[in-house]
């Protein structure tokens, strides 16, 4: 198991089911001490505990493990789900995010939809400022693999956000996806790829520069098939 990518995926997993080391823990029976060793890498959870902590995540067993790009359990379409779920529908962005995005859905004349389970949302299941993207390229392979798609929730002030979060934005009308790192001490932002590729950068910005906008934060994600 690579460990850079478990660490990774541990602690995106964590953060997208909106998950604490306490709240985890009580739902997991490993004890903090543990689950801090996992995050940081210190040492590797054994299969069993690879198990429970998936299955408390709701995440796929191979996919934390890095034997798999599916992050989510036994999907037959897109996102996954049998006929009886309940579903929502979300406006599908085809256009991929290094390709540029809209800053607005309005900038659309017409969005295609794409339904997605309402257990596989969870809590944002249908809000109305939810938008599906496609992600291009190798910035965020470590986490986000070539080729899949994001739900993005849309106009979260940066105030909210928190380092480590994932974000769609754009800088100068270029459009990526990053994690966020807030340097509150030098008073910038700094958007790091998460790349098994060397040649990608930091990208850094001060607080308060007008050439940037935060799209939204990445909330979940599939590999598109």
């Amino acid at each position: 198991m690579n460990k850079e990518l478990f660490i990774s995926r541990l602690n995106f997993a964590i953060k997208t089911r909106n998950y604490t080391q306490y709240s985890l823990s009580k739902k997991t029976g490993i004890n903090k001490g543990s689950l801090s060793s996992y995050m940081s890498g210190k040492y590797l959870p054994k299969q069993d505990k690879i198990y429970i902590l998936s299955d408390a995540l709701d995440v796929n067993p191979e996919w934390l493990m890095c034997s798999s790009d599916d992050m989510e359990l036994n999907l037959p379409n897109e996102f996954g789900f049998d006929e009886d779920s309940e579903v929502g529908s979300y406006p599908f962005i085809e256009d991929s995010v290094s390709a540029g995005v809209p800053n607005l859905i309005s900038g659309y004349n017409y969005l295609n939809h794409i339904q997605i389970p309402d257990f596989f949302l969870g809590r944002y299941a249908g809000r109305k400022d939810i938008v599906v993207l496609k992600v291009n390229g190798d910035s965020m392979n470590k986490i986000i693999p070539d080729d899949s798609i994001i739900v993005v929730l849309q106009d979260v002030p940066l105030s909210s956000l928190s380092t480590d979060d994932i974000v769609v934005f754009s800088y100068n009308y270029e459009y990526g996806v990053k994690k966020l790192i807030k340097d509150k001490s030098n008073n910038r932002l700094i958007f790091r790829p998460e790349s098994h590729e060397s040649c990608f950068e930091d990208l850094i910005v001060n607080y308060g520069d007008t050439n940037l906008q935060i799209i939204g934060k990445v909330i979940m994600y599939n590999v598109m098939l």
